[in-house]
């Protein structure tokens, strides 16, 4: 039994995601920096006062209007996108400014939560271009760069008082200018923006059902984070820290694909709030470290697999789904996290989101046959195309034509394997010519192969030639 699993559970972590710093576009930087900063501006000052409206916090309202802004997008045209996330940037900066002179109280909220509606907005249209403008390298950069201001966030600036005040102060201000000149530097035409499929058969689904499972736990994670001593806030940003050497390893240095770290988010996420049970100094510690590591670890692979599915669905309706999808885990799902919350005066219940966790990482793993099909087995790497290079693009088009009329099913990167290995081109020099690994040749090499049900290159010229000799 154990040695027909194998095969299966080796088989989920086959596909790579290719990330190389030589993809990064330098041209492409403000664009790789917007969505993070729109992140960064949107959360800064999130919960520095406490007021209950309607029988909401003012966390949680913070979050109710944030997905309004999500709703906005979800049904603004393609053509509108970009004008609107300039007006929005604009207008945001114009709000923090107006906040400098507003004394606290209604009217300070009633700008602020105005401020988290275009804060949605901005943060909405900046991942637009993080899903269909950037590629695998340049997003993972930008949710690195996130979790580094969230390390920095828990580890320093809520440890320190004198570095909170001063960030109260200035950080937003500060960072709302650089912003609005970063907004204004994105010169990507959105007219070369491929979105004209209609997403089906896409990942889209499947990542987003994660998302909401994501944001599930997250929701779990603050109903304990935010309690009174709930976890160690330095200890948990030090598990953010960790987090990110951890995915610098498991992604750009092992090249392995991004469903190691949702389920080490997963195993992590669970860990740390079973740790949390335990009432001592150790576990408090530990088990806030552990939980830190997992949240940050959730929130970048998420972030990172979303985009990544959409850009390759080309699809705008996809995108418009997620929006409307982030309007109901905000809008929505808060809400009624947070009534039921409150049934708990005392503090927050940590054997109840144990129990929510647990049956959530269950739900994953029990489909993790079904996410890797849907979500893994497409080609996520970023190297270049064989149709794009002038030598090869006519033994390229033979080779399209000789897949649709032997109805093999390649895939594009497979296309471009059996261009190259009937060409005499070695594996390794395939990987040259794509700037791929050579890992990844031999996993679509023996896809290939298996489709052709075929064992070696020798095998795949006679194939080929009988094929051909019949033809004629």
């Amino acid at each position: 039994m154990t040695g027909k699993l194998s095969p299966a559970i080796t088989k989920l972590f086959q596909t790579r995601d290719e990330l190389s710093f030589g993809n990064i576009r330098v041209s492409l930087l403000p664009v790789v920096l917007v969505f993070p900063l729109s992140v960064i501006v949107g959360n800064l000052r999130f919960f520095d006062h406490s007021i209950a409206l309607a029988g909401f916090e003012s966390d949680i309202m913070l979050f109710l209007f944030l997905g309004l802004g999500w709703l906005i997008l979800a049904f603004t045209p393609k053509g509108l996108i970009f004008p609107l996330f300039r007006l929005s940037a604009v207008v945001s900066a114009v709000l923090v400014i107006c906040q400098l002179f507003v004394p606290w109280g209604f009217a300070w909220y009633v700008l602020y939560m105005t401020l988290k509606v275009f804060n949605g907005l901005i943060v909405a249209c900046a991942f637009f271009l993080f899903c269909f403008v950037l590629n695998n390298v340049e997003r993972f950069l930008g949710m690195v760069l996130i979790q580094l201001y969230y390390s920095f966030y828990y580890s320093t600036w809520t440890v320190f008082s004198a570095v909170h005040a001063a960030g109260n102060v200035w950080a937003e201000f500060v960072l709302m200018i650089v912003y609005l000149v970063l907004v204004f530097l994105c010169r990507t035409e959105q007219q070369e923006i491929d979105t004209g499929s209609d997403g089906r058969g896409s990942g889209v689904p499947i990542v987003i059902c994660l998302s909401v499972v994501h944001y599930m736990i997250m929701r779990m994670i603050n109903y304990i984070e935010w309690a009174e001593n709930g976890v160690s806030i330095l200890a948990f940003g030090l598990g953010t820290f960790v987090s990110i050497g951890i995915v610098i390893i498991i992604q750009m240095l092992k090249g392995l694909n991004a469903l190691y770290i949702w389920l080490l988010f997963l195993v992590f996420s669970l860990l740390g709030l079973g740790i949390l049970l335990y009432d001592t100094p150790l576990t408090f510690i530990f088990g806030s470290l552990i939980y830190g590591l997992g949240d940050s670890l959730g929130y970048i692979i998420i972030y990172y697999m979303s985009a990544g599915a959409i850009k390759l669905s080309k699809s705008l309706r996809m995108y418009r789904l997620y929006c409307l999808v982030c309007f109901v885990e905000y809008f929505i799902i808060s809400g009624i996290f947070s009534l039921y919350f409150n049934y708990f005066e005392e503090g927050p219940n940590k054997f109840l989101a144990f129990g929510i966790v647990l049956a959530l990482v269950c739900l994953c793993f029990l489909f993790l046959p079904l996410i890797q099909k849907k979500l893994f087995e497409a080609d996520w790497t970023d190297g270049l195309r064989l149709r794009d290079m002038e030598e090869y693009s006519e033994s390229f088009a033979q080779t399209e034509k000789f897949n649709v009329k032997e109805h093999l099913k390649l895939t594009d990167r497979e296309e471009e394997i059996f261009t190259l290995l009937l060409r005499g081109t070695a594996p390794k020099e395939i990987a040259y010519t794509l700037k791929i690994s050579y890992d990844t040749v031999r996993f679509h090499q023996k896809n290939l192969y298996r489709k052709m049900h075929i064992q070696s290159r020798a095998e795949l010229f006679a194939w080929y030639t009988s094929i051909s000799s019949e033809k004629r």
